[in-house]
């Protein structure tokens, strides 16, 4: 495992174990879906039942609230984004050691 992807794992593991203190809604995940490393840091959050989503690029988002992600399974599902509109929304973000940071940067 190289140092960006060991140093991204961390980093989320880090945000589970802190995300009741952050208030945390959910992780995002921006990243190929064919990489299994970027899989890996969707699985951290999802095993510790912390809501979070791995999409590939920003269009997955959409305007009208929904998200297109992969699941830990591999399944692409959509289903609602932001629970609720009407708060500020607390989320950490992280990507694929390989993923361009305009991808990241888009999908915010």
């Amino acid at each position: 495992i190289c140092d960006a992807t060991q140093e991204r794992q961390d980093a989320v593991h880090d945000l589970v174990v802190n995300a009741e203190e952050l208030g945390l809604d959910f992780i995002l995940v921006v990243g190929g879906w064919d990489s299994s490393n970027t899989a890996h840091l969707l699985e951290i959050p999802q095993l510790s039942g912390i809501r979070s989503f791995h999409i590939n690029r920003a269009e997955c988002i959409t305007a009208d609230n929904t998200i297109s992600h992969r699941t830990m399974s591999g399944e692409i599902v959509t289903e609602k984004f932001i629970e609720d509109l009407s708060k500020d929304v607390v989320m950490g973000v992280t990507s694929g050691a390989s993923t361009p940071d305009a991808a990241v940067q888009d999908s915010l």
